[in-house]
């Protein structure tokens, strides 16, 4: 690179730079002995100037409210890591001057305020800093003046964005007239967002390439996590597969033409604490579209600041519902993207079971609610949910089972309280629905009742006017690798199911068995759902049923289901979790 202009050497000695450019500037500086002797004119001066600055006493509060101000310590390298050599001089005496620049910007606002420095709080503060000891905050990193991410991205990382943890990268690779770009991150201990461009020469923004990169991304590496050593970083339940980085969620916003990657971070490490302070995001892309090439580029992501901001509390609450399910509230983490709960359930061999709750301030608000993931949409009581934080939920433990939730973030000032809702068991079932061949050939209506659940099952009759997703569609097809489809041979029937208020809106046919009067079970059964209602406190269901293979009825079609999921409404059992600030 060129020699150094005094504005690079400033925002370098200021910490604004990235960690990439930092590090290419310090290459330069370690052969420059020209722009060494620029530097070092400059640090002269500084030191120069800071020797004048001590002289009197604070005025009352003023140490506390200088304090305040600065963050602890604002220059990243008053907490170096321990060298395994001695620095260059210049690299030696830049940390020095770096040092002292916290104070001189401490003595400025002194000075400005009318008062001198000798203040017991302060020199608590100073002597912190040339000991190389932050006072547990996060160091500052310079805002992005004009955030994608704030603007693009769902309201948990737009507020992080808000709040100063974007990240300004803007790293980029070209090949093949197609340059591919990272522009920002934002990420903590929960999650990850980033966003990306592509272009062409002419700087028109492309999308085609975004649906076919992720399904490839299941075949090939496209996108990895690394450390700082570049040890490739794998979720804790797939250290063994061979992509381990596949499940990034992408979206384009051709107003813009930005895309956005996302994907949590969560599943990679059992206890939050562990993540490393810096990552590595790689890009490896070899071919877009038809275009083959190569775009690879390494995206730096520091995570100091996320991690000092983030705040975990303790809860250790539990209850036993009147049903037999025990419940232990583990912990809330409050990060700067989103709020995670973590609570322990016990449960009882071979036996499903769920529960709903709600998170409520001290002015008796709910700010955050979570439901079973098997309710429908229409019955949920979920509320404030990051939806997309997509990986397993729950994880197993030797007493049960640990349950993740993630909102979107919550006041920290306010005290919460966890409220039990609902709580679902599976109970015994006792439907028995017997089809007569004769009757659904004749395109009757059959119908069967269990502890108030209604069904009624019919031949199918396909609506001439529906919109079908294959040209010509006449039946059930299979897709196949190449995009072709295979027709499906097999026996379609219609069903609606409506449940009695007390039975879980979730799909009742997950446990249906089907057989015939032989006893003969049918194993290739689909359930397409077309319909999912609630209405008075009952779940509707519509759909097919289609079974494969399945040319000849037999005398009977017999659906049976031994279990059901119930749900107890309104279990009475709150406690206060978090006292706020």
């Amino acid at each position: 690179m060129n020699c150094l202009t005094q504005r690079q050497l400033i925002a370098y000695m200021e910490d604004r730079l990235s960690p990439v450019t930092k590090r290419n500037v310090e290459s330069h500086l370690d052969h420059c002995t020209h722009c060494q002797y620029q530097l070092e004119q400059w640090i002269d001066a500084l030191h120069q100037t800071e020797e004048t600055m001590w002289e009197d006493s604070l005025s009352a509060n003023m140490d506390q409210k200088i304090i305040q101000m600065l963050s602890p310590h604002p220059v990243r390298v008053l907490n170096p890591a321990t060298p395994s050599h001695q620095p260059p001089a210049w690299k030696q005496r830049s940390i020095t001057i770096m040092k002292r620049m916290t104070l001189a910007a401490a003595i400025l606002t002194v000075v400005v305020s009318g008062g001198m420095l000798v203040s017991p709080t302060f020199a608590s503060y100073v002597n912190a800093a040339f000991s190389n000891s932050p006072i547990g905050k996060a160091d500052p990193v310079a805002p992005v003046s004009d955030s994608f991410l704030q603007k693009l991205a769902d309201k948990g990382i737009a507020q992080a964005a808000k709040n100063g943890f974007a990240q300004s990268v803007e790293v980029s690779v070209t090949d093949q007239g197609l340059t591919f770009a990272v522009h920002e991150v934002v990420a903590d201990p929960l999650r990850i967002s980033i966003a990306a461009s592509l272009k062409v020469k002419n700087g028109k923004a492309l999308d085609s390439f975004m649906s076919e990169m992720v399904s490839r991304s299941i075949r090939e590496p496209l996108i990895t996590i690394k450390d700082k050593q570049g040890n490739v970083l794998a979720p804790s339940k797939e250290k063994n597969t061979q992509y381990p980085n596949k499940p990034w969620d992408v979206s384009m916003n051709v107003e813009h033409g930005v895309m956005t990657l996302d994907r949590e971070l969560r599943s990679y490490f059992d206890d939050v604490s562990k993540v490393p302070d810096e990552l590595i995001v790689e890009f490896n892309i070899k071919q877009l579209d038809d275009i083959k090439g190569n775009w690879k580029l390494s995206v730096p992501v520091d995570m100091k600041k996320a991690k000092a901001a983030m705040k975990t509390h303790e809860i250790n609450k539990a209850y036993t519902t009147p049903q037999g399910l025990k419940l232990n509230v583990k912990q809330i983490t409050f990060a700067p993207s989103g709020v995670e709960m973590i609570i322990d359930r016990t449960l009882a061999a071979n036996e499903k079971n769920a529960y709903s709750y709600e998170l409520v301030d001290e002015k008796g608000t709910v700010v955050a609610a979570w439901d079973s993931t098997s309710v429908i949409r229409e019955a949920s009581k979920r509320s404030n949910e990051i939806s997309d934080v997509k990986w397993d939920h729950t994880q197993s433990t030797e007493s049960g089972a640990r349950d993740f939730h993630y909102f979107y973030p919550i006041d920290e000032s306010q005290s919460l309280t966890f409220k039990l809702g609902s709580v679902y068991t599976e109970e015994s079932a006792k439907l028995n629905a017997k089809l007569d061949a004769n009757r659904l050939e004749k395109k009757e209506v059959i119908t069967a009742e269990d502890q108030g659940d209604q069904f009624t099952f019919k031949k199918y009759q396909k609506d001439p006017n529906a919109v079908v997703d294959f040209e010509g569609y006449d039946g059930h097809h299979h897709v196949n690798d190449d995009g072709t489809t295979t027709k499906l041979e097999g026996y379609d029937l219609s069903f609606e199911a409506t449940l009695s208020p007390d039975t879980a809106a979730m799909g009742p046919y997950q446990y249906w068995t089907i057989t015939d009067e032989t006893g003969k079970k049918y194993e290739n059964v689909d359930y397409l759902i077309d319909k999912t209602e609630y209405e008075n406190d009952r779940a509707i269901f519509g759909g097919t049923i289609f079974l494969e293979n399945l040319t000849t009825l037999p005398k009977q079609l017999i659906i049976t289901s031994e279990k059901r999921m119930v749900e107890h409404k309104n279990v009475e059992w709150e406690v206060p979790i978090y006292a706020g600030k």
